[in-house]
């Protein structure tokens, strides 16, 4: 973790060389989202959602007075949700790969409910289409964003077992598609403050579906974008 907390905080300061400086804008946000999952199987249920936040620097390149492109590099925090195993038997292993802290969870009882969180390196990237400028604020719509994620840990609670590592039964990468859009506040000539609403939502599995239950489950997010321009 030391070493994508270094990684990313060089990237922040070297962003802003990579582009000439005219038509590159550079910041900071930190958004919290609201999280939670879906399967593919009924029976496999959403039980709830988590309260996560996401940490990142963001550059902006303007091909024209209009439009934009957003890279970034960011933390994501508690990404996932509650998900009820309702097909599982007492003789099926949920996360067989996983070093768990009871040899009772490798076999969970039917009906089980499974709190999952998850934490990624994030790479997000959007076409920006912005609005002329009316007094000090500005419009804004991303679409699409899209975010490729890197799996940076997973825990979960098991019934009553708490913060059991699962991280060897989560895929690696996770791949993220969404929309959302904004308002830009200008304080003077060269910095805005920025907030937005999104949604974003996966297309990818979380899970590696090397246990009992195959469904494939994705993460969703309600995001409250928060930030800064430069």
């Amino acid at each position: 973790m030391k070493r994508i907390f270094l990684g990313f905080i060089l990237f922040a300061f070297l962003l802003p060389a990579s582009y000439g400086q005219d038509k590159l804008r550079f910041g900071f946000e930190t958004s919290p989202f609201i999280s939670w999952m879906r399967t593919d199987n009924k029976k496999t249920p959403a039980e709830g959602s988590r309260f996560g936040f996401n940490l990142a620097a963001n550059g902006e390149y303007a091909f024209s007075d209009r439009y934009a492109i957003r890279l970034g590099l960011g933390l994501s925090f508690n990404q996932g949700g509650a998900l009820k195993h309702n097909e599982i038997n007492g003789s099926d292993k949920l996360f067989p790969n996983s070093d768990l802290s009871d040899p009772q969870l490798n076999t969970i009882a039917f009906g089980t409910v499974v709190k999952y969180r998850m934490s990624y390196l994030e790479i997000p990237f959007a076409l920006k289409m912005k609005t002329p400028e009316y007094g000090n604020i500005k419009y804004f719509a991303e679409v699409p964003a899209f975010a490729i994620g890197v799996k940076t840990g997973a825990k979960a609670d098991i019934g009553t077992f708490q913060d059991e590592n699962i991280k060897k039964d989560i895929a690696l990468l996770s791949l993220n598609w969404g929309l959302g859009g904004g308002i830009e506040y200008s304080l003077n000539s060269s910095t805005s403050i920025v907030g937005g609403l999104y949604y974003q939502a996966g297309f990818t599995d979380v899970t590696t579906d090397d246990g009992a239950d195959k469904s494939k489950a994705v993460n969703h997010r309600l995001v409250f974008r928060v930030g800064i321009l430069f």
